[in-house]
């Protein structure tokens, strides 16, 4: 306990005042003798006590007074046995849920991220200019100060970046938030430090991982100060009573999209109440085109699946949204939108390096079922994949006159030098190669040296021997490991509780070994020009046997990939064309030759990729976007030219500059983006986009200048949107938001007026003066009761 007037204290010396009087009268009493005084003898012994405890308690009263007094004058204030920071300068740090799920509207209409913005406004008035804000959005913690001084704003920027707050986002890593925080704290130029989180808490941020997280943090802070005080503010409050509808999912539920071929779509819609919703009306929409809409009922804390058929005209990205009229706590979340990837039909070329009188017994039987399984079947179904087999003498006229997108040798024997360089042209100019071994690569010259004019293309792998017996039976047979998880295309095919390729027999393979720039023969590196590219890519093992021995290897050659196995297309040598796996494991393998394994629709938060064939209007490349084949070409006389006729015309190619990227964002105007110093123009980098804090359409554009000022502009578009559980309106339970606040030491508040009270308490103490005030009054009370009953008794009989 602090006292403020510690002076006024001393006047609690004025009890012996009272102490003395008592003594003196207590001295002049005389004691008289009368004749009757032995009558009175047994009842002066029976209130004797009594009396002179009431004399007692009257004394401790009168003593009592003046202590009280002085107390109440000199202000006390409970300060918890530790020294007071006053009202020293602070670090600021406030870490604002800006997720979805804040907009959500109470009874009166106004959303929780409206209330925090009026609550915390008048709460930032109140700071002084001496204080330092970082103002941290839940959305942007992965850029939080990590430096002194970078960061930090005042009163008023504070301010204006809470009238810009806008709640969009998706859900956030509560251990991860508390960790930035808590970081950028340390980095705070004042030694009093404080980390206030606004949130409504949903269940979905405080799950077990979460807590497993905050199981690891303490506030042992990097630097030597003490550790920040950790403030819990929730503002979600009773959810239980909300109403909401939401679109959750998009899907397509064709194997491909493909332009004019009618397209089967999915809409999840999700009733999150308790009331069932009738006749609740859905809409789609194309690129911003509205169909017609339907009504679709949904029962109580149910889902429904709507569904619509549609055909896409062009090929590229286009933009599918889906829109539900229905009046709830949470409007934002009635529509959803996906980017979905429209391709040409995949052109495959396999050539069969050993044909068979009998069906499934060609080296490439097995592999055009897997990819046109549909055309096979004679089923409506559209097939992404055309594959069409040929002998190797037609490889160099097809190459020559309708290239394909993909090239697949299978067990072919020998390619003559012009064949070879016609291939390798093909694959550094965005072409891909499928490589499948046989008995045949034992002698392929092309195998071990591939001609490429005057130098050679190295291949993803070295051949060496075959191991095993392409003939030997299941008892001697050999197991394929696990698939390379970092592969996208092929890690959606083994769960991770499941092992898809665990049953497949392999009696034989080619040994393998991987190309780098660093075991690349020198004379390829002498002889190569610089105008081609070479290995100057690592090799990539997508597969290998249980042993480790590589499978599957990949490697980048210009623009183009070059995917080579060491076991054939067929059943010879293994049986994994015979199991379910092999289908979608080569159709992966193809789409994502061609690009469109890509990533169109991502979760906020997460980067985006943007392969450059995107801007591309050439026809062979399928993945250019829907509006490049539109986009002008801007020139100074004033005449439009279409970007298809200047890629037709050789106007590409004779580019003045190199060309610029710009990316649109939903809440934002256009900004140029910026190219890393590596970056190489080839085409071979995607450009990556990480400001996706936002869900919403995202669209990129690339600006080329060509000869005589000319400009062509192309572009394309990625889709960002919030996880379907941030509709969900699930608060945490309070006792287990309570013990996530005692977990890491912090205070847990349902208000600005409960944060305020708390920190007068911490910085001045808890004044106790108006306890000593009222003691004082009861006591001067209790004092002339006491005198009362003390005359009373002495009118009424002898003491």
């Amino acid at each position: 306990m602090m006292l403020l007037n510690g002076l006024l204290a001393l006047g609690a010396l004025a009890f012996t005042i009272p102490l003395a009087i008592h003594l003196l009268y207590r001295s002049k009493f005389k004691t008289i003798q009368w004749g009757a005084m032995h009558l009175l003898e047994p009842v002066v012994r029976i209130n004797r006590r009594r009396i002179q405890w009431m004399h007692l308690l009257l004394l401790l009263v009168r003593c009592l007074l003046p202590i009280l007094l002085a107390f109440c004058l000199s202000l006390p204030l409970l300060t918890g046995c530790r020294a007071l920071p006053g009202d020293v300068p602070q670090t600021l740090v406030i870490v604002v849920d800006d997720s979805l799920s804040m907009a959500a509207r109470d009874a009166s209409g106004v959303s929780r991220i409206e209330r925090v913005k009026h609550e915390l406004a008048d709460y930032l008035t109140g700071l002084t200019r001496r204080d330092e804000i970082i103002w941290i959005p839940a959305s942007e913690i992965r850029t939080a100060p990590s430096v002194s001084g970078r960061g930090t704003m005042g009163t008023a920027d504070a301010l204006a970046r809470l009238r810009n707050l806008a709640a969009t986002t998706g859900p956030f890593d509560l251990a991860q938030v508390i960790r930035a925080g808590i970081t950028a704290a340390d980095h705070g130029s004042h030694l009093e430090r404080r980390v206030m989180i606004v949130s409504d808490f949903q269940s979905c941020n405080v799950n077990d991982a979460a807590i497993d997280g905050l199981r690891t943090l303490t506030h042992a802070s990097p630097s030597d100060h003490a550790p920040p005080l950790v403030q819990f503010w929730d503002v979600g409050g009773d959810a239980s009573s909300l109403e909401n509808v939401s679109v959750d999912s998009i899907e397509t539920l064709s194997p491909a999209v493909v332009p004019d071929r009618q397209t089967r779509f999915a809409a999840r819609v999700r009733n999150a109440s308790d009331t069932p919703v009738d006749k609740a009306r859905v809409s789609w929409a194309f690129n911003g085109v509205a169909v017609e809409p339907e009504l679709v009922s949904i029962p109580a804390r149910s889902t429904s699946l709507v569904h619509h058929t549609a055909a896409l005209s062009k090929s590229g990205i286009h933009e599918i949204s889906v829109s539900v009229d229905h009046p709830d706590a949470l409007i934002e979340d009635n529509q959803r939108s996906m980017a979905v990837e429209v391709i040409r039909e995949i052109d495959v070329v396999l050539v069969d390096g050993q044909p068979g009188a009998k069906p499934l017994e060609g080296e490439t039987d097995y592999l055009a079922i897997a990819l046109s399984p549909f055309a096979f079947a004679h089923q409506e179904e559209v097939d992404a994949v055309r594959a069409s087999v040929i002998s190797p003498a037609e490889l160099l006229k097809r190459i020559t006159h309708a290239p394909p997108n993909i090239i697949v040798l299978a067990n072919v024997a020998s390619l003559s030098e012009d064949q070879q360089t016609k291939i390798a042209e093909f694959v550094y100019a965005g072409g891909s190669l499928i490589l499948f071994d046989g008995q045949n690569l034992d002698d392929a010259t092309y195998a071990k040296s591939w001609k490429y004019g005057s130098t050679t293309m190295p291949l993803p792998a070295k051949l060496e021997e075959i191991v095993g017996v392409p003939s030997g039976d299941r008892d001697s047979a050999m197991r394929l490991g696990d698939l390379n998880s970092q592969y996208t295309p092929w890690s959606r095919l083994a769960p991770a509780e499941q092992r898809p390729l665990s049953g497949v027999d392999v009696h034989a393979y080619r040994k393998l070994v991987p190309i780098t720039p660093r075991n690349e023969p020198n004379s390829q590196q002498e002889s190569e020009p610089e105008s081609e590219p070479r290995a100057d890519a690592e090799s990539v093992v997508l597969l290998v046997m249980a042993n480790g021995d590589p499978v599957v290897v990949s490697a980048q050659r210009g623009r183009g990939r070059i995917v080579q196995f060491a076991i054939p297309c067929d059943d010879s040598w293994t049986s994994l064309p015979l199991r379910r796996v092999y289908l979608p494991m080569m159709q992966q393998l193809t789409l994502d030759l061609i690009g469109s394994g890509k990533a169109t629709t991502v979760s906020t938060g997460e980067p985006m990729l943007i392969s450059l064939d995107e801007f591309r209007s050439n026809p062979r490349h399928e993945s250019t976007p829907q509006d490049a084949k539109d986009a002008n070409v801007v020139i100074p006389t004033g005449q439009a030219k279409s970007a298809r006729d200047s890629e037709s015309s050789g106007d590409a190619e004779l580019d003045v500059e190199a060309p610029f990227f710009t990316a649109q964002t939903p809440h934002s105007s256009e900004v140029r983006i910026e190219l890393p110093g590596d970056w190489q123009r080839d085409g071979t980098a995607p450009l990556l986009w990480t400001q996706t804090n936002h869900a919403g359409l995202y669209r990129f554009r690339q600006l080329r200048t060509l000869p005589d000022d000319v400009q062509v502009v192309t572009s394309t578009i990625r889709v960002a949107e919030v996880p379907a559980e941030e509709s969900q309106l699930r608060a945490t339970e309070g006792d287990r938001l309570t013990a996530v606040a005692e977990m890491i030491g912090a205070t847990l508040h349902r208000d600005v007026a409960s944060i305020q009270d708390a920190e007068q308490t911490r910085r001045f103490g808890r004044e106790i003066w108006r306890w000593f005030l009222y003691a004082l009054l009861i006591a001067m009370v209790l004092e002339m009761v006491v005198q009362q009953q003390l005359v009373q008794k002495n009118r009424g009989g002898v003491v």
